[in-house]
């Protein structure tokens, strides 16, 4: 098995709904990284839940990458 990595920008995050219920790393403009599963996402911002069930609402322009980890079979 392998691991394929997803990198969304800034700009293409306000119309992702596919990402809500996916556990990604959200790194911020100030290089902060969040890791934890997206409830939310809108042109507003990305609702996050962190390892320990805590809730964070990180705005759009606050937002440089999120990345995605799908496993594979090769």
């Amino acid at each position: 098995m392998g691991k394929r990595q997803i990198v969304y920008k800034a700009d293409q995050i306000g119309e992702r709904g596919d990402l809500v219920e996916q556990e990604v790393n959200l790194i911020t403009k100030e290089d902060r990284v969040w890791h934890g599963r997206i409830e939310s996402v809108d042109q507003s911002g990305v609702v996050l839940r962190d390892a320990r069930r805590g809730k964070h609402r990180i705005p759009l322009e606050e937002i440089e990458t999120i990345y995605r980890d799908i496993v594979t079979d090769y």
